[in-house]
């Protein structure tokens, strides 16, 4: 298994895969120019095997929050001939060890059982502080900035990306 940078050659492709999961009623067009914002402030990643990009994600840089690096995992994917074979998993772990958590926040969006996050410490937000009904929104920080987090309200969280 191979942890890297996505290659801009497998960008579109990371982008097909993404639309069967997440079409959201729009052309496949619509769904690239939309998620392709993401790439000015992120970095997409992914697990190879046999040479196959079997997993991927991008890393966001979000605004800080009281002087802590923000950062945002989202479109996780493993499509289905990949999948309960770890490679979601080795992505998390290698995304996580490139943030120092101990100065950082990773948030989330979940609509996938949010037990498999929680198995790499996030937690999951007070329904006060969930702006989306369709996915749960998670964070990954100590235990200071999670207090932070809940004692100052919405506001400090980010929108779904």
């Amino acid at each position: 298994m191979i942890f890297r940078p996505a290659k801009s050659e497998e960008i579109d492709q990371l982008f097909r895969e993404g639309y069967k999961v997440w079409h959201k009623d729009r052309t496949f067009g619509q769904h690239r120019t939309e998620n392709a914002k993401e790439d000015a402030y992120g970095t997409r990643y992914v697990i190879e095997d046999k040479k196959q990009v079997v997993s991927s994600l991008i890393l966001l840089k979000l605004k800080a929050i009281d002087g802590k690096k923000v950062y945002g995992i989202g479109s996780v994917l493993t499509p289905p001939e990949y999948t309960h074979k770890g490679y979601a998993t080795a992505l998390l772990e290698n995304c996580i060890r490139l943030i120092d958590i101990r100065d950082a926040l990773i948030f989330l969006y979940s609509e996938v059982a949010p037990a498999f996050y929680g198995r790499f410490g996030f937690r999951i937000l007070p329904a006060d502080l969930q702006k989306e009904t369709d996915s749960i929104c998670m964070v990954l920080c100590g235990d200071d900035m999670w207090n932070v987090l809940i004692q100052s309200g919405i506001d400090l969280i980010p929108d779904h990306f």
